[in-house]
């Protein structure tokens, strides 16, 4: 049986590290630049994934329930995915890297193949347009193109 809500536990794990990282290094929110996002949004994440939290363990004693072998190979690839994504986007790009990601997690999901690509290229392509072409973020791009 669950003890412990491991999804809102593991944001809340995820937001505490990048607010830190981002306070601690990038100077947080005290200045607009580098820092600013990372810390305002980890601080979101932070704040909603607690609140989460406290209404698992709330609603705890109501419904106790066990992982189905479902859920731990949608965790599994999901974990597997990222990993992936963080590996191959310095060799494959952004774009391509992203719109796989985004694929992988949709069909996880049980979104319809073409649907699942439609999105996937196109939030893939939007992301990039946004941040390397309006914010003029530097993006990883493909080494073997």
């Amino acid at each position: 049986m669950r003890t412990l809500p491991l999804t809102p536990f593991c944001i809340l794990i995820f937001a505490i590290t990048i607010f830190s990282i981002s306070t601690s290094q990038y100077g947080g929110v005290n200045e607009y630049g580098a820092g600013f996002m990372p810390t305002t949004i980890s601080a979101l994440l932070l704040f909603f994934a607690a609140i989460d939290l406290v209404m698992e363990f709330k609603k705890r004693h109501k419904n106790l329930s066990t992982f189905s072998t479902a859920e731990f190979k949608a965790l599994a690839l999901v974990v597997v995915s990222v990993m992936m994504f963080v590996c191959l986007v310095d060799i494959m790009g952004f774009v391509i890297c992203s719109c796989l990601l985004l694929f992988t997690l949709m069909k996880v999901r049980g979104v319809k193949l073409p649907m699942a690509v439609g999105v996937a290229s196109a939030a893939s392509l939007i992301i990039y347009f946004v941040f390397a072409r309006v914010l003029l973020v530097a993006l990883p791009s493909a080494t073997w193109l």
